[in-house]
């Protein structure tokens, strides 16, 4: 070959464009919904990627195929088996002055465990049905009383991913509580928080502290109250695999 047709070819060579090509990537261990707004990112304007099945279909040079094959293999490993504790530890006290004097102390909550997958949302939840009794008035306006139960639970909505020994907690909480002040009414608190910690250690969720007081006057005494309710909860993570 002369030297002309030589520098001719390279020319060719490096004129024409390379060719896309289409590939399809299958996946073993997580889903496509997972890994495909990974793999979009990672080929961007350079070439497509689409989800079909558990497969995803990916249309590109083939170097950066490779690449983001590599980069998927990486990836594509077993999710994490995890054990999620939560500790709900509940102080309530109340004091009485004044004419009529009696307090009371009591502890309740306790710890509840749960097995899930990284990534996929575990519900922790424990409560009771309570009886809740109105008083409305009849046809003839009579009051009659209409007893109905309403759940009261609380409970934890938590979704872990885990980076080394680092662990990321998405948490959707609600409490329902019965109202101290009356009986009939139920208080309802819920949150939604994002938080990090290490595997292995409690991380702290939320600490409450809500002080109420009341007072009442009759035809023979007079007494006030004072509560103090302090909630904490906490996650604690530990990898089983």
């Amino acid at each position: 070959m002369s030297l002309r047709t030589l520098l001719i070819a390279l020319l060719l060579s490096i004129s024409l464009p390379v060719t896309a090509a289409t590939e399809i990537v299958p996946l073993s261990n997580r889903t496509s919904a997972d890994l495909l707004p990974v793999a979009q990112n990672f080929i961007g304007k350079d070439g497509t990627v689409s989800a079909y099945g558990n497969q995803l279909i990916v249309n590109a040079e083939p170097e950066k195929i490779q690449a983001l094959r590599a980069l998927l293999a990486q990836l594509d490993t077993p999710a994490k088996r995890l054990l999620i504790t939560v500790d709900t530890n509940e102080n309530n006290q109340q004091s009485n002055t004044h004419i009529i004097t009696y307090s009371t102390a009591s502890r309740d909550g306790g710890i509840q465990q749960i097995q899930a997958s990284e990534g996929v949302p575990a519900l922790i939840q424990v409560g009771q049905s309570v009886p809740l009794t109105t008083t409305q008035p009849d046809t003839y306006g009579r009051p009659q009383n209409q007893t109905q139960y309403r759940n009261v639970t609380q409970g934890f909505y938590v979704t872990a991913s885990v980076t080394g020994e680092t662990v990321h907690l998405s948490i959707s909480t609600n409490r329902d509580r019965m109202s101290q002040e009356r009986p009939d009414v139920v208080n309802v608190q819920s949150t939604d928080t994002t938080v990090s910690g290490r595997l292995g250690e409690w991380i702290t969720l939320a600490g409450i502290n809500r002080q109420t007081q009341a007072d009442k006057q009759g035809a023979t005494r007079t007494y006030s109250t004072q509560g103090r309710d302090d909630l904490t909860l906490r996650v604690k993570v530990e990898s089983l695999n």
